[in-house]
């Protein structure tokens, strides 16, 4: 199985180790890493599976969503199995005619969600997780042809998932859990069982 893993982290690119050494944990091969600024025109026929991973861009700039339109593109484009995080369920819901907006107040640490549906991504997993969150902004409202997988007391989308495709999106860290609050761990795990 080979993934190709979308780096978004325009500042501080180190942040993608974590996700990446997961990924390699899981599938028992390193994920090809790709910087977003070069994924126009990239054929994804050779990979398995898509990860967009976390960011800093603020997808409610204007300027940020022209320069993302071109990327959102290429996103609808791919019919193999995506997962996006964070900053990269942000860009899937731009990309599928979303809106992002920014939260009233930045979210760090782990944070209580409640799953809706347990049949894909959170297979095996309680109604209730603790998963790790860094945001300030967020998926206004589930988007057309998607259905929502898990909300929060501070906002409604956590995770949604494409009605046809399996194309997921958790405005969480999964590969940021511990020893006390694991389920991030099994929620990547369950995504590459479906691949």
């Amino acid at each position: 199985m080979k993934t190709l893993l979308v780096n978004n982290y325009l500042t501080k690119p180190s942040k993608i180790i974590r996700l990446q050494q997961e990924i390699a944990r899981i599938t028992d091969d390193s994920p090809k890493v790709l910087h977003v600024s070069n994924v126009e025109g990239f054929n994804v026929e050779k990979f398995s599976a898509v990860v967009l991973s976390g960011g800093e861009a603020p997808l409610n700039w204007p300027e940020v969503i022209e320069t993302y339109s071109k990327v959102a593109s290429w996103i609808r484009k791919i019919r193999k199995p995506i997962l996006g995080i964070c900053f990269g369920h942000q860009l899937l819901g731009f990309a599928f005619g979303g809106r992002v907006a920014r939260f009233n107040r930045k979210f760090e640490g782990y944070q209580e969600i409640n799953i809706l549906n347990h049949d894909n991504i959170f297979r095996g997993l309680p109604n209730r997780i603790n998963v790790y969150m860094s945001n300030k902004r967020v998926v206004v409202k589930v988007m057309q042809d998607f259905e929502l997988l898990a909300k929060g007391s501070a906002y409604q989308v956590e995770a949604f998932k494409h009605k046809n495709h399996n194309v997921f999106g958790v405005q969480f860290h999964p590969e940021c859990y511990s020893k006390d609050f694991s389920h991030g761990k099994k929620i990547l795990e369950n995504f590459f069982e479906i691949v």
